[in-house]
């Protein structure tokens, strides 16, 4: 079984994972953070190989990973974007994608230390906004991720953006409302059969041999930050 961060926000998601059998432990409470973030964990930590990096913020958090290779990042997170997303980066097939002007100098270094390419694109929530299916596909509503991924060699599913309840934003990011449990599953934070392109999604899925669970089903498609293995 695995270990995750995630918010418990929403405590039915979290018992929903814990009955797989998994272990979940709470990511912290960024105050400086605008309020529907303040609990995503994708914004918080990043693991990348054998290390994690993880926001100065993160006193609670850092505590309850002691036992991890932690990276602090070099600077304080901003209550407002682009200072918000120092960590909220798609590591992929030791290359890193994101917004390269608002990444932590840290996290920079690291990569050009271990040889880890980067690749520079738009969104600033790249993480957010990608649901890694595996190695050679992912998904994502974002045209950056899909030129940048395309280019190599990974195949992008392009669904339609919304759909995807965020509070205090009109929508939230497939990311944030998905996570993998193991190599062969998805998690669905919520009903995705509500969202309009579920049946290119679930195919999608069945092509790349990824079994779909939906959790709290009674509960719309709900972005909580997504879920970070530990």
């Amino acid at each position: 079984m695995n270990t995750f961060v995630m918010s418990d926000k929403y405590p039915c998601f979290v018992k929903e994972i814990e009955k797989f059998g998994h272990t979940v432990i709470s990511s912290d409470r960024i105050d400086i953070f605008p309020f529907p973030e303040q609990k995503h964990a994708d914004m918080q930590i990043l693991p990348i190989n054998n290390d994690t990096f993880i926001l100065n913020e993160c006193t609670v958090l850092a505590e309850k990973l002691s036992k991890q290779r932690l990276i602090f990042c070099n600077k304080k997170a901003g209550n407002k974007y682009p200072e918000n997303i120092l960590l909220n980066f798609l590591y992929l097939n030791n290359t890193l994608y994101g917004k390269l002007s608002a990444i932590d100098e840290n996290l920079l270094d690291y990569c050009k230390e271990n040889n880890i390419k980067t690749v520079n694109i738009n969104q600033g929530y790249a993480r957010c906004s990608t649901l890694v299916l595996n190695k050679k596909a992912v998904i994502t509503s974002d045209l950056s991720i899909e030129k940048a991924l395309k280019k190599d060699g990974i195949e992008v599913l392009l669904i339609s953006s919304g759909n995807i309840v965020l509070d205090g934003y009109n929508c939230g990011f497939i990311g944030g409302a998905s996570g993998k449990i193991d190599d062969n599953t998805v998690l669905f934070f919520g009903d995705i059969e509500t969202h309009p392109d579920f049946d290119t999604i679930n195919n999608f899925c069945i092509k790349h041999n990824i079994l779909i669970k939906i959790i709290c089903k009674n509960m719309p498609l709900t972005d909580i930050g997504g879920i970070v293995k530990i």
